[in-house]
């Protein structure tokens, strides 16, 4: 029996997304933590292969934060405008799943990669494609600039973290990785390390100037799954499939900690403040936590399916899954008044 786009992305994402359309319950103690905050939601279009709306699986915002690029498993690249979820842009140059994203510092290039192996640059402004900047051997699972802008990391399924430099389209350096399945990649605030992981595990510490090996951090007994430092380079975070948050303090010499578990897999993370942390996951939630207190400070509550991508701009969080829909919260220092929250239906404009 073939298989429809649909019923594949589901299939594969079932072990992560064992929560997909079911509503979340809560013990006693939870719910006094669950914030109301209204969120605004970007309703994705159905696609035209099967009708159904694709999961979202990578979000990224332009540096002024009013451009929102998502991306997932029906082949495209969606650009969206945040302040009324206007559809502005599709990109259509992929042949398989999408499976990262970035916009470069500048927000002149937007990158995108995945499963057909090719890093493609575009222009956001135009929703033009630029050029293809690499073809790999293997799918690749994700991609970063550093945030001088000058080089891009990549990792996926191969024994290897690849560093470009941007300008010349060269590869600058090619450190080992820790396993053949590299799912995660980050660069520190100065740009100084890199960290990348995946199914082994372990935290690759890259330094960045020489390709050379820093240290490895045995964070997680499962996959991971997503990596970030912290705006200030105090600590790095990762996220995985072991259900549990783990963080590495990188200044002070401090001891790597767990965040106290929960019963979903964690799918995102990101940081949205120097101490402040936003994970996501199987339960359909998204958990925010202060990490120097280890303590879970508000659950955000709203979506139906796994909670796969993070993504985070002054207070302004964004959080994709696949219910097929972007929440865009304001996690400002005062809690909003509980409220409605308004559906954003957005439609492709004609080009």
């Amino acid at each position: 029996m073939s298989l429809t786009r649909r019923q594949f992305a589901l299939g594969l994402g079932s072990a992560a997304v064992c929560s997909l359309l079911v509503r979340p319950t809560f013990s006693r103690a939870a719910e006094a933590r669950v914030i109301g905050w209204p969120s605004r939601v970007v309703q994705l279009p159905p696609t035209a292969e099967d009708g159904d709306p694709p999961v979202v699986t990578a979000v990224r915002l332009h540096k002024d934060g009013q451009w929102l690029a998502t991306a997932g498993d029906d082949h495209l690249v969606h650009l969206w405008k945040l302040s009324d979820g206007a559809l502005f842009h599709k990109l259509d140059a992929h042949t398989d799943w999408v499976r990262t994203i970035d916009f470069s510092p500048d927000g002149r290039v937007l990158a995108s990669a995945g499963n057909d192996r090719r890093i493609l640059f575009w222009n956001p402004a135009t929703g033009s494609k630029t050029e293809e900047f690499a073809a790999h051997d293997a799918a690749i699972a994700a991609l970063r600039f550093s945030h001088d802008g000058k080089l891009l990391a990549t990792v996926g399924f191969e024994g290897a973290i690849r560093l470009y430099d941007v300008a010349t389209k060269q590869l600058v350096s090619q450190p080992a990785a820790p396993c053949q399945d590299m799912r995660a990649v980050a660069f520190s605030p100065d740009d100084s390390l890199l960290a990348a992981g995946g199914r082994c595990g372990a935290i690759r510490l890259i330094r960045v100037a020489t390709g050379e090996l820093v240290r490895d951090i045995p964070a997680h007994r499962q996959r991971i799954r997503a990596i970030e430092f912290s705006s200030d380079g105090s600590y790095v975070a990762s996220a995985g499939e072991d259900r549990l948050v783990h963080v590495a303090p990188l200044i002070d010499g401090g001891e790597t900690f767990h965040l106290p578990a929960r019963p979903a897999k964690v799918l995102a993370l990101v940081f949205y403040g120097p101490q402040n942390l936003a994970v996501a996951g199987s339960d359909n939630l998204v958990r925010l936590w202060d990490v120097a207190a280890r303590e879970e400070v508000g659950i955000l509550a709203g979506h139906t399916g796994s909670v796969a991508a993070l993504e985070c701009h002054d207070k302004t969080l964004i959080s994709a899954g696949y219910d097929t829909t972007v929440r865009v919260w304001e996690i400002g220092d005062q809690i909003a008044a509980v409220g409605t929250r308004p559906v954003i239906r957005s439609q492709p404009k004609t080009r």
